[in-house]
């Protein structure tokens, strides 16, 4: 295939409305949102089988822009196609645009050259040119400090001033929200989001962050064996070799990296609940704003590329197979560690590093030497296991005036199916016993951590409206990833419960002293207990207040909702 020339100059074949901002200046600027729009809406109506749309709500107070190359008229269409359907997330962090300018030429030369206008016929190209709109349209030349161009972008933060890399399975933010909802509309194979890297310097322009394959199961095996070999083997032939993702920050790259542990707050989490294969693009800082858009385009090209040899029907039947696998598993993994013994090995293309003293403290501060470009063997601790598992109940059943939680899974495609009357149905609850809250706020959010519960079964009588979740449908793992406590990225953790954390009723201590004894008097075998926990705890023996706590808390007073989720399992 003949190579696109680059930079994408302006030529008498390009009309004056299909010249991006990056073009104009050279490859220096990143279009503005409002600019880059326009040029989204006349690109759509200059070409047959491209096409713009709108879709859900953002902070900012804009919608969601869609754009995508297909023979579908609208996003409701597209999943009906049997082509793959693969979707490029843009401008998630508006200060690190490659993805914004690339997109935009990538759909163009799909559209005018000759040499790859074949390449849409196999595959939907669906494209979010801006993901993040309160960051995009809050534009600045200075807040991505260790950053080379281009020379204005956009804020890491939304018009909630939330990170919205870190917000797909909570979705504070009406964008995660919509995004949720686009997942389940247009249901792409691929998911592909565009960044900018952070962290140690190496000779790549381009590292990536594919979904961890252990964590897709049976997708993961082609996602590792055959489609990251023919993306780097792709990306070598364009000369923009790649590696995984370099995730090493403050201290040098030694002799060994780790691959990211993606939980579901991170989109390529997110995605892999819906057996969607999920890559983020990380092109480096340090390298100028043009070759960082050119890698980007190459990256994406190569993913449509890949469709070009006839393996579509393989390819979708190996996610519909994905999809009736996750239906039938009975054990679903929720937490997962990192793999430190397994690892593979990497010819690693560096810079040597060093200390110097610092201008500023006179202390030792690293530097990596350009000058001085090395290769070495590098340690890739790609593989991780399962930590933790639950067992998949027949349903669940969530209390209807928990309606964040029902948004949010409704978002999904989880089917809720009210109850038409008051039922009393036997149940497992879920009750905590112990957590631990963090001491500082984490995008809005105190998160809870290494939590412990335990299951009483008992007759639970729901009423009308109450909500019934069965089980059995595509949607298995992600349910149990957010109803199960103990999973890092549940509800509970990101604090949807925590109402049910906090007493709400109490008692005087003078007035209860009476209702104790007669509590006792009336139940020999909570008397011979408490009587028992007298003789071996000290301290409950000297602290007359908890021992009125106690009797409370095994009496009728004591409120059942406390520290009991909304949630239960019917096993």
């Amino acid at each position: 295939m003949k190579k696109i020339l680059f930079l994408f100059l302006i030529s008498s074949s390009i009309c004056n409305a299909q010249i991006t901002r990056f073009e104009k200046s050279k490859g220096q600027e990143s279009a503005p949102y409002f600019e880059g729009i326009q040029w989204w809406k006349d690109f759509c109506g200059r070409w047959d089988n491209t096409h713009i749309t709108t879709f859900g709500a953002t902070d900012a107070g804009y919608p969601l822009h869609i754009a995508w190359i297909g023979e579908a008229q609208s996003l409701a269409d597209i999943k009906k196609s049997n082509k793959p359907v693969i979707l490029i997330n843009n401008a998630i962090h508006p200060g690190e645009p490659d993805g914004v300018d690339a997109s935009m030429l990538l759909f163009r030369e799909l559209m005018r050259s000759e040499d790859l206008q074949n390449l849409t016929k196999n595959v939907t190209l669906v494209c979010i040119p801006y993901y993040n709109i309160g960051g995009a349209i809050n534009r600045n030349s200075s807040s991505r400090a260790n950053q080379d161009g281009p020379i204005n972008y956009g804020f890491r933060g939304n018009a909630q001033n939330l990170d919205l890399n870190r917000d797909f399975i909570k979705c504070d933010s009406k964008n995660a929200l919509s995004f949720a909802k686009l997942l389940q509309q247009i249901e792409p194979d691929i998911y592909i989001e565009t960044h900018v890297s952070n962290g140690a310097d190496y000779q790549y322009t381009m590292t990536y962050l594919a979904t961890q394959p252990d964590k897709l199961k049976y997708l993961g095996q082609y996602l590792r064996g055959d489609i990251i070999p023919y993306l780097e083997k792709s990306m070598k032939d364009k000369n923009q070799e790649m590696v995984p993702y370099v995730n090493i920050h403050g201290g040098p790259l030694k002799d060994k990296i780790h691959t990211f542990y993606d939980s579901p707050r991170y989109s390529t989490g997110l995605t892999s609940l819906h057996n969607i294969i999920g890559f983020i693009t990380e092109t480096h800082m340090l390298k100028p704003f043009d070759k960082r858009v050119r890698a980007t385009y190459d990256f994406l090209l190569s993913m449509v590329q890949m469709f070009d040899n006839g393996n579509t029907i393989e390819f979708k039947s190996k996610i519909a197979l994905a999809k009736e696998i996750e239906k039938k598993a009975k054990e679903f993994p929720i937490d997962w560690q990192i793999d430190t013994v397994s690892y593979a090995t990497l010819q690693f293309k560096g810079y040597e590093y060093g200390y110097k003293k610092s201008q500023i403290s006179g202390q030792d501060r690293l530097y990596y030497d350009r000058e001085k470009p090395i290769t070495k063997t590098v340690k890739h601790y790609n593989k991780m296991y399962v930590k933790t598992t639950a067992t998949k109940p027949n349903a669940y059943m969530l209390q209807q005036g928990y309606w964040q939680v029902a948004d949010r899974l409704l978002a999904n495609g989880v089917k809720l199916v009210p109850l038409k009357k008051d039922s009393t149905i036997e149940v497992n609850s879920f009750v905590i016993t112990d957590y631990k809250t963090a001491k500082k706020p984490y995008e809005k959010h105190y998160n809870h951590s290494h939590v412990e519960y335990k299951l009483e079964k008992l007759n639970y009588t729901f009423r009308k409206g109450d909500y019934l979740i069965p089980m059995n449908t595509d949607k298995n793992r992600f349910i149990v990833e957010v109803l199960e406590p103990n999973a890092p990225d549940s509800y509970f953790n990101w604090n949807f419960f925590d109402a049910n954390l906090q007493q709400k009723e109490w008692y005087s201590n003078y007035v209860f002293e009476d209702k104790a004894a007669d509590i006792l008097n009336k139940n020999e075998v909570l008397k011979m207990e408490f009587e028992q926990k007298k003789r071996v705890d000290d301290a409950f023996a000297k602290n007359a207040q908890a021992q009125l706590y106690w009797i409370y808390k095994h009496s009728e007073h004591y409120e059942l909702s406390h520290n009991r989720l909304p949630i239960f399992r019917i096993d």
